[in-house]
């Protein structure tokens, strides 16, 4: 039972440490990304701005492109 325990804690102490990088569309975004979309939101009625940056942020993280094939 306490190996259990034990793996529970350090477990539960990763997810507190890192756990907003599993949550945050623009947890490995470069920061540029995230002051262009910034940019953005006078844009968007201020009710909707959270939700709309949060998309914005997860669209582009899902659908970047890791290695940018060169533009000749």
């Amino acid at each position: 039972m306490g190996i259990f325990s034990d793996l529970d804690k350090k477990l539960t102490e990763n997810i507190y440490a890192h756990g907003n990088d599993l949550i945050d569309p623009a947890a490995d975004l470069p920061e540029k990304v995230e002051e262009r979309v910034e940019l953005l939101m006078p844009f968007v009625q201020p009710e909707a701005r959270e939700l709309v940056r949060s998309q914005i942020l997860g669209l582009i993280h899902e659908y970047r492109n890791e290695d940018p094939a060169p533009s000749n």
